[in-house]
C-alpha cells in the first residue's frame, strides 16, 4: 500500500510551521515598547501643583463655574422655551380636530399611541374580514359535501 501523497504535504507544512511565542508579534503588529508605560509619572510632569486645603477653590475657577453655570442655565431655558412652542402648537392643531372624549391635554407619546391605534384598527378589521370569509368557505363547502354525499360511509 502507497502513503498518501496529500497527507505528506500536510505534515510536511505543520512540521515548518513555527508555533508562536508568548510576547511574539504577528504580522502587522507593533512590537511591545521597551519605555516606560503610557501613564504619566509625577516625576515627568512640568509644572508642579502646589497643595491647597480641599474644598478652597480659586477665583479663576469660580469665575469659570459662573460662566458655565450660566451657559447651562441658559441653555436649559432655551429647551423648556422650545417645548413650550411645541406644545402650544400640538394644543392649536388638536383644538383644530375635533375631540374624541380626551380630557387630559394631548402629549407626543399620545399623538403617536392615537395614529399607531388606528393602523392597529384597520388591520384588526382586515384580519376579522379575512376571517369571515375563510368561516364561510368552509361552510359552504361543508354544505356541498353533505348535500352530495361525500362525507357519508353506506
Amino acid at each position: 500500500m502507497r502513503p498518501d501523497p496529500g497527507a505528506a504535504k500536510i505534515q510536511e507544512a505543520n512540521l515548518s510551521m513555527a508555533k508562536r511565542q508568548r510576547g511574539s508579534t504577528r504580522p502587522g503588529q507593533r512590537p511591545p515598547s521597551k519605555g516606560p508605560s503610557g501613564r504619566p509619572s509625577a516625576a515627568l510632569s512640568p509644572v508642579p501643583v502646589p497643595p491647597r486645603p480641599s474644598g478652597t477653590l480659586t477665583d479663576d475657577e469660580l469665575a469659570r463655574a459662573a460662566e458655565i453655570e450660566a451657559r447651562i442655565v441658559d441653555e436649559e431655558r432655551q429647551a423648556s422655551a422650545s417645548l413650550d412652542r411645541v406644545r402650544d402648537r400640538r394644543r392649536s392643531a388638536a383644538a383644530d380636530v375635533p375631540a374624541r372624549g380626551r380630557s387630559r391635554a394631548v402629549s407626543t407619546l399620545a399623538i403617536v399611541a392615537a395614529d399607531e391605534y388606528t393602523y392597529v384598527q384597520r388591520d384588526l378589521r382586515r384580519i376579522a374580514i379575512v376571517f369571515v370569509g375563510i368561516f364561510a368557505i368552509l361552510f359552504v363547502a361543508f354544505a356541498v359535501a353533505q348535500i352530495a354525499g361525500v362525507g357519508r360511509v353506506v
